[in-house]
């Protein structure tokens, strides 16, 4: 499935290096100005940060089809007790024709973390912990108003560390922007959600040893196949533009099952962007994700948190 997963994402960078030199001729050519359009400002100054926007706000609405790309990197690194090496990619592509826009988000992360052995010899036994953990957001929008739009879309997560195989989560809903004023943007968004979750092996594995040691009725959630949720998902998020070179973010997912309320996971980023140039921007952000069901058998803390800084490039 992963290699999967990679092809498509491969095929879409590649596709979108070869459509890009079309797309700048065309959207070289005149086109609409936006609400916000001043004389002697070329087409995509005029736009902005389209991909940000609603494409019912402008007006007239662009007619041409737009691209967007951006990639990000972080990496931070922990020392004390133990040194960690954290490094994460995320690359978001987005398209966008009239009323419809799509967008494609693949976030990688990778963690090596290296643990002190005992005295007498604690600088020369060090253990590594390697893991790894991939995530796919696919994102369409229909826009209905200039501030109601309509989003199925769709979750893929793969997570060595938890254990976790992939996990589906579907959904349909309906977002609306609550401001939108020149420096700052809030949109709220709800939806009802289907998941389906399935674990590696040695979870599977873990949980047999539990039941040989008469210990399993620690994991009472347990689920030898596919485990399937109903849920509801909230989402929100801000960008407040400080300066003409600074803008702050944060945003914040909700996930509840519907049919048992202790089951419920969020993750909060809060975060800056710094232009450097008109293509690069310096980036600082803190992320936290808590699940308040872990599953048991692996010991897993609820709340996980991290600072980092790092780089993007948007195209």
């Amino acid at each position: 499935m992963m290699k999967k997963v990679l092809g498509c994402i491969i095929c879409l960078f590649i596709t979108g290096i070869l459509i890009f030199p079309a797309l700048s001729s065309a959207q070289a050519q005149s086109a609409p100005a936006s609400e916000t359009s001043e004389p002697g400002k070329s087409e995509k100054e005029d736009l902005g940060e389209w991909w940000l926007r609603n494409p019912l706000t402008y007006k007239p609405m662009p007619e041409q089809f737009l691209y967007h790309l951006e990639a990000t990197y972080d990496w931070t690194r922990d020392t004390g007790n133990q040194t960690s090496d954290n490094h994460s990619l995320s690359a978001l592509l987005t398209l966008r024709k009239k009323i419809f826009t799509y967008n494609i988000r693949y976030t990688f992360d990778k963690q090596d973390t290296a643990k002190r052995g005992d005295p007498p010899r604690q600088d020369m036994n060090v253990t590594l912990r390697k893991s790894t953990k991939h995530e796919i957001h696919n994102d369409f929008r229909v826009a209905l108003t200039d501030r109601l739009f309509f989003s199925p879309g769709m979750f893929w997560l793969e997570d060595d560390y938890a254990q976790i195989k992939d996990r589906y989560t579907y959904y349909a809903g309906f977002g609306y922007a609550l401001i939108r004023e020149p420096r700052l943007l809030v949109n709220v968004f709800g939806a009802y959600a289907y998941e389906e979750l399935d674990y590696i092996s040695d979870y599977h594995e873990v949980y047999k040893l539990l039941e040989d040691w008469e210990k399993a009725d620690g994991a009472p959630d347990y689920d030898p196949g596919t485990k399937r949720s109903k849920m509801v998902y909230l989402y929100e998020d801000v960008r407040f533009y400080l300066t003409r070179s600074v803008a702050l973010n944060q945003s914040l997912k909700y996930f509840r099952d519907t049919d048992d309320g202790d089951k419920y996971r969020w993750n909060l980023s809060v975060g800056a962007d710094i232009m450097i140039t008109q293509h690069v921007l310096a980036t600082l952000t803190y992320n936290e994700d808590y699940d308040n069901a872990p599953e048991s058998i692996m010991g897993l803390r609820k709340r996980d948190t991290s600072i980092s800084a790092g780089v993007k490039l948007s195209f």
